[in-house]
Formats: structure tokens, sequence, C-alpha cells
């Protein structure tokens, strides 16, 4: 109860952060459509540069607009035209806005310096990414007074980020003015309460910065803010130096020989992506074809004791899956702990493989060759009778010495 009550200092306490920055939707959206970080889904780029496309989907990421479809993904949401107005505090006071959605840290906007309490503009355009899903977080947004030490909280509220992203897509919807909860008791009883105004909206950042594909692109604007204009990290460092704190230039690797060394990494994680699911086709294959020789291997040391025990038992053939099951579970029950070996319930690999390599005396007896995974009654039930298992190759019992002997 402790350490939950005081969750928050213990983790900055151990980790410098008092937040957790993951949810379970997004293990969910890494898991399941991010292969665990293998795959971002960039590739898919290519089937949506098509004119035919949407314009909403044109250029997109085909992975990531599913994920939004389902909650799991994030989306991009401006908040601007911030205004807070009539404000729990009497004269001056230097106030900032705190924005707080996701597990993301949180955003603050600059300090609006001696300010009244009556109207209070923030010139920042922020940025949150949210998800379209009922089990995200809310978006939190705090009216702060920042004090000598530390700062106050003045007022909040806390908005639904399904209907962050509602708004925001909506033209006439955008614009809210929010009632403010106060958080000091004593200013509850004010004359008018606090308000928060804001403009919520799809991004209209000219650089499109979302959709940027390249690592090795460095996006500006014009001097009019029109358009973005794409430049080579290479072409940039060329152009601009690399400066410490007092302005002097310094060395730095060149650009061109990074690539090459960030080209032959990229190289060999494709090769050991490729050397492991090799692995782990070839451990699938292997467990597959060791089930199968293990099936049909056991089917035919069944009937090998039904045939060495015909004599004292006389067995009815053809044999069934279920008859010759019974006559393993009777055989194992009455050799189990006694260390008989040549008896009929023991048999010989040799004897054994006699048996496996033809269907010449199981012909004679009318008994069907065995068929590997088959004679289950579920499987039948789903497939059909005569549609189930896989017939058992001749002379797979050396095959099952060999493998076992190895």
């Amino acid at each position: 109860m402790f350490i939950w009550t005081y969750r928050a200092r213990i983790m900055i306490a151990l980790t410098g952060d008092s937040h957790l920055h993951g949810s379970f939707l997004d293990c969910v959206w890494c898991c399941c459509f991010q292969c665990c970080g293998l795959c971002t889904g960039e590739w898919t780029g290519c089937f949506t540069m098509f004119p035919c496309c949407p314009a909403r989907w044109r250029r997109q990421n085909l992975i990531k607009m599913v994920g939004k479809q389902l909650g799991l993904s994030n989306y991009t949401v401006e908040l601007r035209n911030l205004v807070v107005g009539d404000l729990p505090f009497d004269g001056r006071a230097d106030i900032f806005l705190s924005v707080e959605c996701s597990s993301n840290p949180a955003m603050k906007t600059s300090v609006a310096e001696d300010r009244l309490a009556k109207v209070i503009h923030f010139p920042e355009v922020l940025t949150v990414r949210v998800r379209h899903c009922f089990l995200e977080e809310n978006v939190r947004i705090s009216v702060l007074r920042l004090k000598v030490v530390g700062s106050e909280e003045l007022c909040r509220i806390t908005i639904s980020a399904m209907n962050v992203i509602d708004w925001s897509r909506d033209s006439s919807e955008r614009i809210k003015r929010f009632q403010l909860k106060t958080m000091d008791a004593d200013n509850i009883d004010r004359e008018t309460p606090a308000w928060l105004l804001v403009e919520f909206g799809e991004p209209i950042e000219v650089r499109d910065l979302d959709n940027v594909r390249s690592v090795d692109t460095i996006r500006t604007t014009t001097r009019d803010m029109t358009r973005s204009i794409p430049h080579s990290v290479a072409e940039y460092k060329h152009t601009y130096y690399l400066l410490d704190a007092a302005g002097h230039a310094i060395d730095e690797p060149f650009e061109e020989d990074l690539a090459d060394i960030r080209r032959m990494r990229s190289n060999a994680k494709y090769v050991f992506h490729v050397c492991n699911i090799f692995t782990l086709f070839f451990i699938l294959g292997y467990a597959l074809f060791r089930s199968y020789v293990w099936s049909c291997y056991r089917r035919f040391a069944w009937l090998t004791m039904a045939i060495l025990n015909n004599q004292t038992t006389p067995a009815h053939f053809p044999l069934s899956f279920h008859d010759m099951e019974k006559v393993g579970q009777d055989c194992k029950v009455e050799v189990e702990g006694t260390g008989l070996q040549g008896v009929p319930c023991r048999p010989s690999l040799q004897q054994v493989n006699l048996l496996c390599q033809g269907t010449a005396y199981l012909d004679s007896l009318h008994q069907p060759w065995p068929q590997a995974f088959s004679g289950y009654d579920w499987e039948e039930a789903l497939f059909g009778a005569n549609h189930v298992g896989f017939r058992c190759v001749e002379g797979i019992c050396s095959v099952r010495h060999w493998v076992v002997d190895r």
C-alpha cells in the first residue's frame, strides 16, 4: 500500500522519471503489428503512392493506417490558439500550460510573464499523439503558476482522447472553450469559472514530418513558410559545420562514410534475420518430421505386438487405431518395470523394422497400411474419416532408428 501510494516518488528515486512510458495498447501494437519491432511497415508505402488511392491514404503506411482504425496506432492532433482566462489568482503571475497524453512526457508552453488573470495567450502549437480507443488515457491540460521554488497547479481539465480526435477531424467542432477545474479549494468561489480556449486540428506542418521516409533527408521550409525543401544530410553538414558551445568548428566523420557503415550494418542485420528465419523453419520442420516418424513408428510397434501376441491372445485383424492403442497400453502395463526383453510385448527393433519394409504381410492380414496422425475421433469428426492422416513411408522405421542413434 505504501509503495502504491507513493509510486511516483519511488519511480523518480529509482529511474529519474515518474511515469512508465508504455501501456497495454503499446504492447499489442508492438507485438502484433510490428513483429516485436522487426517490421515498421514502411514498405507498404509503395502500394499507396498511386493516384487512384484516396488522398487520406496516399503515401501512407498501410499498417499504421489499419492500426489507427483499430485504435492501436496514434493519430497526430495539433492544439492551436491556446488561450486561458479568469484564472483563480490575484495580481500578476508567470503562467504556463502543461499537456499530458498517453504515456508520453508532459509538454509545456513558454512562460507568459507578468500577466493578469483575465486573459492569457500562448503562441505555441502543441502536438499530441493519441489513439482512438476507449482504453487510451485522457488528455490532461493543466495551468500552472511559476514560483521561485517549483510551480503551483492552478486548474486542470481532462478530455477524452477519442473526443480530441473526433473534434480535430470535424471543421465545425474544432474550436472549444472548456471550463477548468480549480485545484485550490480556497479559490473555488470566484465570480466566474476559469476557462481554456483551444483549437483542435490535423497537422498543418508544411514539412509533413509524419511522412518522411528517408533517414538521410532534412526538410526545411522556405522563408515565406509555404513549402518545404528536402536536403540530404551530407549536403547540410557540408554547408553548416558542426560547432561547439563557443561557436568554433569541430571535426566529425564524413556523412558518406557513415552511410557506408550504416548500409553494411543494415545488410548484416538482414543476413542475421534470414539466418534466424531459416533456423526457425528448420526447427519447426524437424519437429514436424520427428512427430511424423514417431507417429508411424508407434503404430508399427503396436501392430508388431499384436502379431507376436496373436498366438496367446488372438487378435481380430484388421485392427482399428483404438484396438492398436489398447494393445500398446496392455503391453505397457505387462512389461513396465520388469526389465524383460525379447518378449512379444517388447519387440526388438529388427522385428518392428521387418514389418515396415513392405505391405505384403499386412495385406495378407487385410490390415490397412498405417497412417500418421490418424485415428483420433476429433480429427475424423472435423475432417472426415477418409481425409485424416499421412501415409507412412515404407522403411520409416529404419529412419527412426537412424535419428534415435544420433
